[in-house]
């Protein structure tokens, strides 16, 4: 658990960070005519598939810009209360494999956005909390299940403008994380348990 201010500083400069450079990228894109979105993941193209490290960052809108940072901040928050190194260990986790799937199996569409991440992360708490057991992370994704829920929508083919396929692997591979590192956190637990005298 993050127990002290430096845990939550290093937290709040991780989600810090992400929203700095999402702007400064969007204001580049919106200032030199979309001269960013070239960067997108385009699937199953090997010359894009270095953009993975770049196409969470780029949004098309200033309302796609914004509700993606306020989902992630509150989403990364949750991951947080276990600490940076936690909430690093998800992101990048939900980041590599989502997009390596969405690069293998997306449309050929240019994928852009940080939904991926969120969605990753919304996975992640969903299942963790049911595996490690514990009251604070049952709270977690009870509250995550309550204000979240309408993103169940968001895995379907719902609009063709909007990378379901992010969403979906994000989802699945946050999933995964969330029950491997949920069964290890409990299994943590129970050794020390066993090991009191």
């Amino acid at each position: 658990m993050v127990d002290a201010k430096r845990g939550w500083k290093e937290v709040f400069l991780v989600i810090l960070s992400v929203w700095v450079i999402s702007f400064v990228a969007f204001i580049i894109n919106h200032i030199f005519n979309g001269v960013l979105n070239n960067y997108g993941l385009l699937p199953r193209h090997v010359t894009h598939l270095s953009n993975i490290v770049v196409y969470p960052f780029i949004h098309g809108s200033w309302t796609h810009l914004f509700f993606n940072l306020s989902s992630f901040t509150l989403l990364a928050l949750g991951v947080g209360v276990n600490g940076v190194a936690r909430l690093l260990n998800v992101i990048l986790l939900c980041w590599l494999f989502g997009s390596i799937s969405v690069w293998l199996f997306g449309r050929i569409s240019y994928h852009v956005g940080l939904s991926g991440i969120i969605y990753g992360i919304w996975g992640y708490l969903l299942i963790y909390g049911l595996v490690r057991r514990s009251l604070l992370s049952f709270i977690i994704t009870f509250l995550v299940m309550i204000y979240f829920s309408s993103m169940i929508w968001g895995v379907f083919p719902t609009n063709y403008q909007v990378s379901f396929e992010s969403h979906l692997f994000g989802a699945i591979t946050g999933g995964f994380v969330g029950y491997f590192l949920g069964k290890k956190d409990a299994a943590k637990l129970n050794c020390r348990i066993d090991e009191q005298p």
